[in-house]
């Protein structure tokens, strides 16, 4: 049987990503995306006091009538016929399609059960909200950093290590070999990559750290004969930014820099499969991911003294005790992360684990 997917997304590209990796597993490269609308895209009375009510009363709490209603009001189609399309498409099947809703994040899986009630639909979660239950859902995708206290797992539950990615190697590939061309890179050299975030509210940067680690990255690159492939995001800081025109744009140790802020283009499939080691800034675990789904493991750029606060500190270290990235202790400095080998796994082994999971609790396989 046919499948159809719908992802309710809050449009912060790391939780829709995931959702479309999710959708991808399941069958369907090209899901319905259905947007919240500003007023409850970051939480809100309605969203909180909606989602307090399917956490008491679970999703029958609301009638598919009351769901049409919230549907028209807090959500809409990120093309124009989207949602009309998708529902004709249901309606000629008869009955013949599998239909399944995704969302990641806490606001879009509100909507997520409201969309599932309306369209019937099998209702699969992403890093399960706050204040729902996951027995709400049909299926819960669930961070391992998540479950430090859960003693056994429900069936409906299936844990990964991993942010949701996939890695895409002939894509990579073939912008490896048009930025070797553009960028004269010689592919018989030791490149090491490195992706620069930014700070956020949930993991603020200690300035002197941040730069410090780059100038410790640049001066190893140097010693060990690599060369540096670099990006910034578009959360890096302008303070940043200028210290990286003077230190890294114009040295030789570097072959390639591209400024998020001037330059849409994202390098880092090429990169993935250019360098033999990657360095992450540790302020971003879909970022670190995303490094350690296309086979690296990543080393990560320290931002702050310490341990990163809250649950980014909490999954780092996960990924860290996994062999999944390497972080280092507290008072590590960057060269003791370097030690031995570059570690490589083969690219979406992860990926791959998690799809025979998911399709397995789905009765897809």
């Amino acid at each position: 049987m046919a499948v159809r997917c719908a992802i309710v997304t809050d449009l912060k590209r790391g939780h829709e990503n995931q959702s479309r990796v999710l959708a991808r597993m399941l069958g369907d490269i090209a899901p319905l995306t259905m947007q919240l609308r500003q007023n409850v895209r970051e939480g809100g009375p309605a969203e909180l006091q909606l989602r307090l009510r399917l956490g008491l009363f679970g999703p029958d709490s609301i009638s598919r009538r009351q769901a049409n209603r919230l549907v028209e009001r807090y959500l809409e189609p990120a093309s124009k016929w989207g949602f009309r399309d998708f529902a004709m498409e249901v309606a000629a099947a008869q009955g013949k399609l599998k239909l399944y809703t995704i969302s990641t994040g806490t606001p879009p899986a509100t909507f997520n059960l409201v969309l599932a009630r309306l369209i019937q639909a099998t209702s699969i979660a992403n890093m399960t909200p706050s204040l729902i239950p996951r027995s709400a859902f049909d299926l819960n995708i669930v961070p391992a950093h998540d479950l430090a206290n859960l003693t056994s797992l429900p069936a409906n539950v299936i844990v990964t290590p991993l942010a949701l990615g996939y890695h895409d190697q002939a894509a990579g590939e073939a912008l490896a070999a048009q930025l070797a061309v553009e960028r004269d890179l010689d592919r018989g050299l030791k490149y090491w990559g490195v992706a620069i975030g930014g700070p956020s509210k949930a993991c603020p940067w200690a300035g002197d750290r941040v730069l410090d680690e780059l100038a410790a990255l640049h001066g190893l690159a140097r010693g060990a004969g690599a060369q540096l492939l670099v990006t910034t995001s578009r959360r890096t800081p302008a303070w940043c930014l200028s210290w990286l025109n003077k230190h890294y744009v114009a040295s030789p140790q570097v072959s390639y820099f591209l400024n998020a802020a001037e330059d849409p283009l994202n390098p880092l499939p090429a990169f993935y499969e250019l360098a033999e080691r990657m360095f992450v800034t540790g302020d971003s675990f879909s970022m670190v991911c995303e490094a350690a789904q296309s086979g690296h493991v990543p080393v990560v750029l320290k931002v702050r003294e310490g341990q990163a606060p809250g649950k980014l500190g909490r999954a780092l270290s996960a990924l860290d005790n996994a062999g999944l990235a390497v972080v280092g202790a507290d008072d590590a400095e960057l060269p003791a992360r370097l030690t031995g080998e570059p570690l490589k796994h083969a690219a979406n082994a992860h990926y791959d684990e998690l799809k025979k999971a998911v399709r397995y609790k789905l009765g897809l396989d």
